[in-house]
């Protein structure tokens, strides 16, 4: 998986085993029509969908209204101000 950013400098909650599977999958499905993610909190998998789609010729689109989780308001385990 060659990504052209350092996912570390990225926030969220992706594993990089995880987003090897991601890419992996991603890559072989890519070319079959557009793929879809919903729910991309600050991008960092978006990130990895991307660059699969981007190298197999495919079309990402990433939806998400951006007020976040319950778990992600005030007061909140996961609050980020940022």
């Amino acid at each position: 998986m060659h990504l052209s950013i350092n996912l570390d400098t990225v926030k969220g909650f992706l594993d990089p085993s995880e987003g090897a599977a991601l890419y992996a999958a991603a890559e072989e499905m890519a070319g079959l029509g557009l793929c879809v993610e919903i729910g991309s909190y600050c991008g960092k998998s978006t990130i990895v969908l991307g660059a699969a789609c981007q190298k197999e010729g495919g079309i990402l689109l990433a939806i998400d209204h951006h007020r976040g989780s319950e778990e992600n308001q005030p007061g909140e385990e996961y609050f980020d101000p940022d």
